[in-house]
């Protein structure tokens, strides 16, 4: 018996000898970051000097001096030589399947003359005699205000094929005379319900920019784009995002019935996806419930680590430019009309239940004060009704927003997803805010201090390609000082009082942003046990002049603990 046990002590000295040592080679590290500035993006806010990467998932942060024992021969190790250290950033509303357009149309971004981009679009037609068609995007809506580019200035160059060219913020269409022919819009074409068809002053005749639904009146006559071009947008967008040191993106806007969420699915199948992506899909307002039937088998279809479909998006208005935002007072140049309410309050509350009983996120575009309110109200109801679900409804623009209605996020819940790129007074400001809404009502646009104040989460995002590029350390400047970028004015500010802190940006950026996406317990902020994605930069953020956190540089991106982006002049190895 004595033996026994004597053996059996043996047996287990040896057996936890081994599994100490073999446990002390699991734990050593594939990576190490040391010597540098991280900022993690916890619940503290927590600084370290080093981290250790193993199978893609952080396992330890803290001191330098602590992370040796995380070292072996295999371990690759960067001395950050102080720099800093961020978790990968997150753009909580974008379009990234909308970068197969800078692949195959007309990029008329930046072009601010007639010449310019008549330029543009006929070498685009040289390079392609044998087009049925030409599209394009990226027209100024300040560049053309009131009822938008005129179809003459098309037709000068191309009237045999039909030619259509997007605002850049997407919700206009700038068509020649031969695609209202082939539409079939003419002066006696009523306006469709939450549409504009612009017309000449004085004459139903159509003048060439269709706002809002009536684009859809020419969809018809230029066909989608195929999945290899789809997949080609894709890779062109992850190879952008991570160079901005973009490592999660919430894809606002995919379409039933074409191949965008096949693309994304096809990627993912193939490992050639090097970023997170979540997305929405869109709602139409003149559709039935059946939709949400459909989104939900498209859920179920899709529950990859890198892809999944979160939310419905609902756009409840247009844009100030286009004349078509929800205003609770009427428009400055147009003084009877408060602009367009997209979705009837019956059905939108229907909707809003049917979403909310299934556990569906709600994704929704609201630009003017009304149409946020509208918004409110609908969740309230669904609320009422359904229970309040763990459903991280959000509400992305929010260009005019009530102060009654902020508290009424912190109540009910609701993320605030807005675009700080936009928070400066620039010739959107002068040519179309400050003549559409009045100087009153242009000077109250973009609250973000309120938000944090009220205790409100709160999700920065880009909406690109409206912001190309969609560099975050511009929005996290611009948040910061609510001035241009380029402004060398220092009394130019947009609403001073709603400037926010470099953390305050960060966080809406890093940790919140993988709130709003289900994913904080994945991403979001360098902790053990999460997902290696950080970036490391070139500027010391937290102590440069605030003017120059715009300049900032991504050096290297990780994505998962590999890394997917360095720049060519950082050579953080011997």
């Amino acid at each position: 018996m004595k033996i026994f046990y004597t053996s059996s002590y043996y047996l287990l000295i040896v057996f936890l000898t081994f599994f100490s040592c073999t446990n002390k080679i699991e734990t050593k590290a594939d990576l190490v970051l040391m010597n540098g500035f991280i900022y993690t993006s916890d619940k503290n806010r927590t600084t370290a000097e080093a981290v250790a990467i193993k199978d893609g998932k952080f396992i330890f942060v803290g001191q330098s001096k602590n992370v040796e024992i995380f070292i072996d021969d295999f371990t690759q190790v960067i001395d950050l030589k102080g720099k800093n250290v961020l978790p990968g950033f997150i753009d909580s509303h974008c379009h990234p399947i909308s970068t197969v357009k800078q692949l195959y149309d007309v990029n008329l971004n930046g072009l601010k003359k007639i010449s310019d981009i008549q330029n543009a679009i006929n070498s685009f037609r040289e390079k392609h005699p044998n087009a049925k068609f030409i599209r394009g995007r990226g027209w100024s809506n300040y560049d053309f205000p009131n009822n938008g580019p005129d179809k003459k200035y098309l037709d000068k160059i191309i009237s045999d094929i039909p030619v259509i060219m997007a605002s850049e913020d997407g919700h206009s269409r700038w068509v020649n005379s031969k695609a209202l022919e082939l539409a079939g819009i003419t002066k006696n074409t009523i306006n469709p319900k939450g549409g504009i068809i612009e017309r000449y002053l004085g004459s139903n005749e159509p003048s060439g920019t269709l706002r809002e639904n009536a684009t859809s009146l020419v969809n018809t006559l230029f066909p989608y784009y195929n999945l290899e071009e789809l997949v080609a947008g894709l890779e062109a967008y992850q190879k952008m995002a991570l160079a901005l040191g973009i490592t999660t993106a919430h894809d606002a806007y995919l379409d039933f019935g074409v191949d965008e969420i096949a693309a994304y699915a096809l990627l993912e199948k193939k490992n050639k996806l090097n970023m997170r992506f979540r997305a929405s899909i869109y709602l139409d307002p003149d559709l039935g419930i059946e939709q949400i039937k459909n989104l939900l088998l498209e859920q179920d279809k899709h529950k990859g680590d890198l892809f999944r479909i979160n939310a419905a998006k609902i756009f409840i208005d247009g844009v100030v430019e286009g004349g078509t935002a929800y205003l609770k007072e009427p428009y400055n140049h147009l003084p009877n009309s408060h602009g367009k309410l997209l979705w009837n309050v019956n059905k939108l509350n229907t909707f809003c239940t049917e979403l909310e009983n299934n556990s569906i996120q709600i994704h929704v575009h609201a630009i003017g004060d009304a149409a946020v309110s509208t918004t409110l109200d609908a969740f309230e109801y669904a609320y009422t009704r359904s229970g309040k679900k763990n459903s991280r409804n959000l509400i992305t623009h929010l260009q005019l927003v009530s102060p009654s209605d902020i508290l009424r996020f912190k109540d009910l819940g609701i993320i605030a997803v807005p675009q700080p790129y936009w928070f400066k007074k620039d010739s959107y400001y002068y040519n179309i805010q400050v003549p559409y809404l009045g100087q009153k009502r242009a000077d109250i646009e973009y609250p973000m201090k309120s938000f944090f104040s009220s205790g409100v989460i709160v999700a920065s995002s880009s909406d690109y390609p409206v912001t190309i590029p969609s560099n975050p350390f511009i929005a996290i400047q611009t948040g910061i000082t609510r001035i241009d970028t380029d402004s060398t004015k220092s009394d130019s500010a947009l609403w001073a009082d709603e400037t926010v802190s470099l953390e305050q940006m960060i966080t809406s950026f890093t940790i919140n942003g993988a709130y709003a996406n289900y994913l904080e317990n994945i991403t979001g902020s360098i902790e053990v046990g999460k997902s290696a994605d950080l970036i490391i930069i070139n500027s010391d953020i937290f102590n440069i002049p605030t003017k120059d956190i715009c300049k900032t540089k991504v050096l290297l991106t990780l994505f998962k603990g590999k890394e997917v982006f360095r720049n060519e002049n950082y050579h953080p190895h011997p």
